[in-house]
């Protein structure tokens, strides 16, 4: 192909995008900003529970961005205790999947089944708590995810790293102005769904 024609080509093809362009409103398709996420590394573990509410919780999901991989699940946790202890901490659930590294702008939606009737006949209610962040945790010694549930339908996500002085110990209740408390509704799709039968 000659010099002349590569020229005639590239103009014709220049002409072409910028009539595409004044026919989409003077934007061209290439100007459109495309979302590109970054894999995140992930690190799996066991999922435990804490229970300082006065209500049965049958079981909890959580779950991180469409397609991050983020997200798992935990266990049944009785009622809090008469000494006003936790109910929980025992034997983990496999497994909640999170980052390695600690994302900041990590946003979760944590999902819980609880019997507040404990009459044997009443069926439970789901609730939902959304953008649920996680404290900063220690990408060196991470153990376990933690759902540490509180009286009001509030949820508290942690991840153990090792650091007992800091926020990530379950041993310690979180302090009411926890900044990483998420406060829960009712769910009205999951109860949709649980009262026609389409979830266990």
């Amino acid at each position: 192909m000659t010099i002349q024609w590569r020229i005639a080509i590239t103009s014709l093809l220049s002409a072409l995008c910028l009539s595409q362009a004044a026919c989409a409103g003077g934007q061209s398709n290439a100007t459109v900003p495309v979302q590109v996420t970054r894999p995140v590394k992930l690190l799996s573990g066991d999922t435990r529970a804490l229970n300082y509410t006065p209500w049965y919780i049958h079981k909890f999901a959580i779950t991180g961005p469409a397609g991050s991989g983020i997200g798992g699940g935990g266990p049944n946790v009785m009622p809090v205790k008469p000494d006003g202890r936790p109910s929980g901490g025992g034997a983990g659930v496999c497994c909640t999947s999170l980052p390695v590294e600690w994302q900041p702008d990590l946003k979760l939606t944590v999902r819980w089944l609880v019997d507040k009737k404990q009459d044997g006949k009443t069926p439970g209610y789901w609730y939902k708590a959304e953008n649920v962040r996680i404290a900063q945790y220690s990408s060196g010694n991470t153990g376990d995810a933690w759902g540490i549930f509180l009286p009001g339908d509030r949820v508290r996500i942690m991840l153990t790293d090792g650091n007992h002085d800091g926020g990530n110990n379950p041993n310690n209740r979180p302090a009411d102005n926890d900044p990483y408390i998420a406060q829960g509704v009712l769910d009205e799709e999951w109860n949709r769904l649980y009262r026609k039968g389409g979830m266990q």
